[in-house]
Order: C-alpha cells, then structure tokens, then sequence
C-alpha cells in the first residue's frame, strides 16, 4: 500500500469583512486573534481622508494588471468611476492575472449569447466561488484570451506609426 500524502491547507493571513449597517470592520488573522475598527467611531476628518484613500485604490486597483496599456487602464478606471458615480459596487479586487469582472461578463455574454448587461449581473450576483469557478472553465478562459486579443489589437492599431526606441 502506497503512502498517501494529503496536502495541508494553506492559512489565509487575514480575512476582512465589513458590515455597512453597523459600520464595523472585523479582521481575523490566521492564527485565530480577531481585531475590530468601528469606522463610527474615527473623527469626521479622518472618514473623509480614508473615503478618499479608498476611491483612490479602487480606482487604482481597476488598471493594476494592464502592464502599461493605456488604453485599457484609461478604460478601466472610467469604468471603474462610472460604476461608482451610478451607486455599483463590485466583489473584491480580481487581481494579478485574473480575468476583471467586467472580462468575465463578456466572456460570460458571449457564449452565452445574452446581453453583456445580464451576464454583467449575473457575475455581480455569483458568490467568489461561482466566479472563481466560471474562470476555470475551459471556454471562459478561451473567450478570455480572445478579448484580451481583441484589446490588443485595438491598441496596436491605436498605435499607428509610434516608433521604438530600443537598440537590438
């Protein structure tokens, strides 16, 4: 008989969660200690520094990954803005080289075949999980990297004439 080896999972370092009715954030690390911020109970000029702290990072955290695209960080952040200006508040961050909600949803739209802006709802309403797990399907990824494609080569045509400057 084989041995068999179950690997251990790995600890989250700190999970976060906030409730909006009561304004309590709660943090819990991964070594069971729980910390509380009641954000009712940081003076008025401080709420307005963090508030714009977090628009600033929300806006930031929506062009991360573009690696030096314009384009497509001048697109995200508006988008970003616009869904903030129209009360939207999206899931956390996707980060590094996760597919953005808004890549999912047209990925989601197109195959599909239904609106971008039920597939965009429907995205917004699915749990982590669901989405962590629609990424992993075989034809999201596909469509995916054929939007991105696409992007890439809007932006190439955008480009037009632009020179590089490099010496090979």
């Amino acid at each position: 008989m084989a041995d068999v080896q179950v690997a251990e999972k790995k600890v989250r370092f700190c999970a976060k969660e906030y409730d909006l009715d009561t304004g309590l954030v709660e943090f819990e690390f991964g070594n069971g200690k729980k910390l509380e911020c009641d954000s009712n109970k940081i003076p008025e000029e401080t709420r307005k520094q963090l508030m714009l702290h977090g628009v600033s990072q929300k806006v930031g955290d929506s062009f991360a990954g573009v690696k030096g695209n314009f384009i497509e960080g001048i697109g995200n952040a508006q988008a970003t803005i616009d869904q903030l200006y129209a009360g939207i508040w999206l899931a956390d961050r996707e980060g590094d080289a996760r597919p953005r909600l808004a890549e999912l949803a047209e990925a989601i739209a197109r195959i599909k075949q239904v609106p971008l802006e039920a597939a965009t709802k429907a995205v917004e309403a699915g749990t982590d999980e669901q989405r962590k797990a629609w990424r992993g399907n075989a034809k999201v990824k596909a469509v995916i990297a054929q939007v991105r494609a696409e992007k890439a080569a809007k932006a190439l045509e955008e480009a037009g004439e632009q020179t590089l400057d490099i010496t090979v």
